[in-house]
């Protein structure tokens, strides 16, 4: 979902965090050009929204490659080489 759409609507959610972090937030906002807590965690919540993609994301190649028979570990092997060596001539060109 993109941020410019997910944000046209909002939904009011109540946490209860510790005062210093609340502190610590509140310091943060009068230093940048965030305008208030609710988009500092808004923001804070997308980037581990991302980072919990991209591990899964991560962890679907490791099972794949896990899962290669030798056969095909070398034909990728080969692959990857034949692919490197093209890359290599082209940048050198």
């Amino acid at each position: 979902m993109d941020a410019k759409t997910s944000s046209s609507i909002k939904v009011k959610v109540t946490a209860s965090l510790d005062a210093g972090l609340v502190k610590d937030i509140d310091a943060f906002i009068k230093k940048s050009e965030t305008r208030s807590r609710s988009q500092l965690i808004e923001e804070a919540l997308r980037r581990w929204h991302k980072e919990q993609k991209m591990r899964e994301l991560e962890s679907q190649i490791e099972e794949y490659y896990l899962s290669l028979s030798d056969e095909e570990r070398q034909e990728d092997r080969k692959w990857n080489k034949i692919t490197s060596e093209s890359a290599r001539q082209l940048w050198e060109e």
